[in-house]
């Protein structure tokens, strides 16, 4: 029997590569096939707020070139939106699974004509439909579209999805798309170090250290300064992959992780959930990235993760490091096609030093305090502190804390606090008190409320990854709540009441101050109170919008409708088309604030009044009427404003 396990074992090992074999060529590329194509984007690549789903198939920088099914199914779903993918087809194939094919810009003529009668029927443009199963059969090459540049796209190409029966998306480059060549590895642009205990340190301080690798000869990559640390420390990567001929920054397909050896953390991006997308911005350093735009990917496992796409040691991938010897780091990152580039460095570790001597300076009060949270840990920094330092003191409901000087540099005395003790409302260090506002602690996977004055905060259970140390302040006529810093999974729910009578409700409504950037959140009035949700933290505002929309046509005749609409504040709410009082479809490309006409029929001509009736978020209304007759349209602009009804004052 011995004899035969060895010719088991190839029989096997070869039905498993015909299998993988026969997988890989089930589906074509859907952009001319047996050509050769190129990408702007992969599976994985940081996106805002979001993983990118798929593959980004470039188009030659064009519109228009047929889209073909990658295998034999049929259309199982339809949508049409005004951001987002656009115009979009998903196509349910026998094997269970679905392709998906976005920003198109135009469906084939039997779908189209089906889609059309749909939005015509409704009246509506935005739309999705679940045709009956077998009514929209396709073969595999069948053009089923064009491709375009609909929806929250940022240029023209095709974005090609495989999703398997439990809605998971799936590496399109793991079946086998010759038209696609990668010899290209990948590169590294930034490595950070964190510490994420209340021990740990990066260069002898509990601070956020960003270093660029440089690349050697060989192809690999070093670091050009010395790095120390102690306890458990987090990497955190910016890092791209260029496939071969075009210049276009695309995700890694895995990292991992090396620490003396012995593999630490392993990051594999071959298939995630769809209903876990919010989870990125836990496992980004989405700190960073709000405030400079960069997007580091976190290369051990956060608190609070759901997203099972790691494997990392006892440690959750961190670095551990609890001795005073050299160890020796590696990271390799590969590209889907096995490409793979590797930094080399070496971690010394360093116990943080405690001692602080007494100089012969007296001992001076600090200038100022400064204090940053970071996860669970609070970051006291007293600036201009001679002598030794004193202990600072933490006042909460529960009393007095004494923090001890974690470190010092220079005249900087820092102190660290686990917020997960006493939540403080302030601090003192000497004669110098700061305020730090919080409020309470809000835990995840639960339903919270908290009621500050004349304000409620509601959070879900799936509103946070961790545990929120609230923080709020009133303004007249707005709230922070928390730090935009701050990332959340899901929405929260806020209502409150404005410190200030407001003039007009009808046209107030929440917007959140993005940097100066004023963006609308909505919200309903209850009497004084006004309600809204947000899926981002930060300061809210009240703002009134009486300005309506402005409408240009740009061209009007029997055949065709076109015209601009924008909006300078609360944005576009929504946009109706009537010729003779019947409703006529517009399609809408808000990138270039432009809506045209689709007939319900060919044959038909536009002729008779005309009206366009565009409504912003914040309920103004414009008109635009006139007449199209003999190819001319004459038109006038009649503004619509919502009249406020004011009551009497009683005698």
């Amino acid at each position: 029997m011995k004899a035969y396990l060895p010719k088991i074992f190839f029989i096997l090992l070869f039905l498993f590569y015909v299998l993988h074999l026969a997988s890989a060529q089930y589906y074509q590329y859907p952009i001319k096939p047996g050509q050769k194509g190129t990408l702007a984007g992969v599976l994985g690549d940081l996106r805002t707020n979001h993983f990118h789903a798929g593959i980004d198939v470039r188009t030659e920088q064009r519109e228009g070139l047929e889209v073909l099914a990658a295998a034999d199914g049929y259309v199982s779903k339809i949508k049409v939106q005004t951001n987002g993918y656009g115009n979009v087809l998903f196509v349910t194939h026998p094997n269970g699974q679905t392709t998906v094919y976005a920003h198109l810009k135009k469906f084939n003529d039997p779908i189209a004509q089906y889609v059309r009668a749909k939005q015509y029927e409704k009246q509506t443009f935005e739309i999705e439909i679940k045709p009956d199963i077998g009514q929209f059969e396709v073969q595999k090459g069948e053009m089923i579209a064009l491709s375009g540049n609909t929806g929250g796209s940022a240029g023209p190409h095709l974005h090609f999805e495989i999703k398997d029966q439990n809605d998971n998306h799936l590496n399109p480059l793991e079946y086998g798309f010759d038209e696609i060549e990668d010899t290209t590895p990948p590169f590294f642009q930034s490595l950070a170090l964190r510490p994420t205990t209340l021990n740990s340190r990066v260069n002898g301080e509990f601070e956020r250290v960003s270093t660029r690798p440089i690349r050697q000869r060989d192809g690999t990559y070093s670091l050009s300064q010395p790095i120390s640390g102690y306890g458990q420390i987090g990497l955190e990567l910016v890092a791209f992959d260029f496939m071969d001929g075009v210049q276009f920054r695309n995700g890694v397909n895995c990292v991992e992780i090396k620490m003396d050896g012995r593999e630490v953390f392993n990051y594999t991006m071959s298939s995630f959930p769809s209903t876990s997308t919010r989870d990125y911005n836990n496992l980004i350093d989405y700190a960073t990235e709000q405030k400079m735009g960069v997007r580091f990917l976190k290369c051990y496992n956060p608190d609070g993760n759901e997203f099972d796409l790691y494997k990392t040691n006892g440690h959750r991938g961190k670095l551990s490091i609890t001795d005073t010897l050299e160890h020796e780091v590696e990271i390799t990152l590969f590209d889907s096609y096995e490409n793979a580039s590797t930094l080399y460095f070496i971690i010394k570790g360093q116990t943080p030093n405690f001692d602080f001597t007494e100089t012969s300076e007296p001992l001076s009060n600090p200038t100022y305090l400064k204090a940053d949270a970071t996860e669970n840990i609070l970051k006291i920094s007293a600036y201009g502190v001679n002598g030794v330092p004193i202990d600072a003191q933490l006042f909460g409901k529960k009393g007095i804390t004494q923090i001890k000087p974690a470190y010092r540099i220079g005249y900087e005395v820092v102190y660290l606090y686990d917020l997960r003790g006493q939540l403080p409302d302030s601090v003192q260090v000497g004669n110098k008190v700061l305020n730090l506002n919080y409020q309470s602690k809000i835990y995840p996977q639960r339903l919270n409320t908290y009621k500050g004055n004349n304000y409620t905060v509601n959070f879900g259970k799936q509103s946070l990854f961790d545990t929120l140390y609230l923080t709020s302040k009133r303004t007249p006529t707005g709230l922070t709540i928390a730090d935009q810093i701050l990332p959340l999974r899901d929405e929260i729910n806020i209502n409150f009441v404005p410190e200030t009578a407001i003039i007009d409700p009808q046209h107030t409504h929440a917007y959140r101050n993005d940097g100066g950037r004023l963006r609308f959140q909505g919200g309903r009035w209850r009497g004084q109170l006004i309600d809204f949700s947000t899926r981002e933290l930060g300061t809210f505002v009240l703002a009134t919008d009486t300005v309506p929309p402005r409408i240009r046509i740009n061209q009007a005749n029997k055949r065709n409708i076109v015209a601009h609409i924008s909006d300078s504040m609360s944005g576009i709410g929504k946009f109706n088309v009537y010729v003779n009082n019947q409703w006529v479809l517009m399609n809408y490309d808000y990138k270039r604030a432009l809506i045209w006409s689709e007939k319900e029929a060919d044959s038909l001509d536009f002729e008779g009044e005309l009206r366009v009736e565009v409504t912003d978020r914040a309920g103004n209304i414009a008109t635009l009427e006139g007449a199209i007759k003999e190819g001319v349209v004459k038109t006038v602009i009649r503004p619509k404003k919502s009249v406020i009804k004011r009551k009497k004052r009683k005698h």
